[in-house]
């Protein structure tokens, strides 16, 4: 029996779930291109997705979970088992007490938007940096995100886990190990949400500093076409964009994918492309690299799926 028709009868009663199957990702995905995958389930709440996670398992069939689609490139010839999309995890709240102070609380499938948003709202400083990520809350754990000289690690307080039993699990940030665009947690565990841990600042301030970087954002980064964000993690003291253009491949193309004229550490989709068409972009940029300057580039996309 194909993969996809053992989701279907394993998942078949979860009625509250919607379940798309043989989904192209290229509808989902915030660059734009990607492969079928076999299912696609849209998590609605933490009950759901514990109960769709013990079956897969149960069933020994692969599962992702992702927040937006937003730094994952599917490739063409699609994912084998089910991509879980957690945007229905989206609920964000403030809390504040005299011994801990502020925090703000979301659930992985939440914006990062939503949590600036809150954050201002409250005028609470720290989260400042995020404005303008497209990301989840999730996926920004998952990876540390940062810019700006500041990272998800300078601001989280706990995050909350779902582990591989299918049991939920909290790890404080003492307990945790933050790289360089890269958080490790516990093998197969899901991201269910995470606390910020936040200042009490002056709304003004923090509304300008917010403005600043989102003005800076739409200046120098080419969101007039579909994307996802940058493509290479940073070299200490080289930025990849930098060295990207250097090597004077600012604008090259293949079929509809294009290394932004705005900026080199992005790949946009200018109409049609394919994932095989920016993934072939993304090796050449790295061969010449590696050529040229002798530097690997590292992907800070996620790239999965078959050939």
């Amino acid at each position: 029996m194909a993969v996809e028709n053992i989701i279907k009868e394993t998942l078949k009663d979860i009625t509250s779930a919607k379940k798309l199957y043989d989904e192209p990702m290229s509808r989902h995905a915030s660059l734009c291109v990607g492969g079928k995958a076999d299912a696609l389930v849209m998590i609605e709440n933490e009950e759901q997705l514990i109960g769709i996670v013990k079956r897969l398992i149960a069933k020994k069939i692969d599962y992702l979970p992702t927040g937006n689609l937003t730094n994952i490139i599917v490739r063409d010839g699609g994912y084998r088992g089910a991509i879980l999309l957690m945007k229905g995890l989206k609920k964000t709240n403030h809390q504040y007490s005299p011994e801990s102070g502020h925090t703000i609380s979301a659930q992985a499938g939440a914006s990062l938007s939503a949590v600036v948003s809150l954050a201002l709202a409250q005028e609470l400083s720290g989260m400042e940096f995020c404005a303008g990520i497209p990301g989840s809350v999730g996926g920004a754990v998952w990876m540390n995100a940062g810019a700006y000289g500041k990272e998800i690690k300078d601001v989280i307080e706990n995050v909350y886990l779902l582990d591989a039993s299918g049991e939920k699990k909290e790890m404080r940030r003492e307990e945790i190990n933050f790289e360089y665009r890269k958080t490790e947690l516990p093998p197969r565990a899901i991201i269910l949400g995470a606390s910020f841990k936040l200042e009490k600042g002056n709304g003004e301030e923090i509304k300008k500093r917010i403005t600043e970087i989102m003005k800076w954002r739409q200046e120098k980064h080419p969101l007039e076409y579909p994307n996802a964000g940058s493509i290479f993690k940073n070299i200490p003291g080289q930025p990849a964009g930098r060295i990207i253009e250097e090597m004077g491949m600012k604008g090259e193309s293949i079929g509809g994918a294009r290394i932004s004229p705005k900026h080199a550490n992005f790949i946009v989709n200018t109409g049609k492309a394919t994932a095989s068409e920016v993934l072939h972009l993304i090796s050449l940029v790295q061969k010449k690299a590696r050529e040229e300057k002798g530097i690997n580039l590292e992907t800070e996309v996620v790239i999965i799926g078959d050939e």
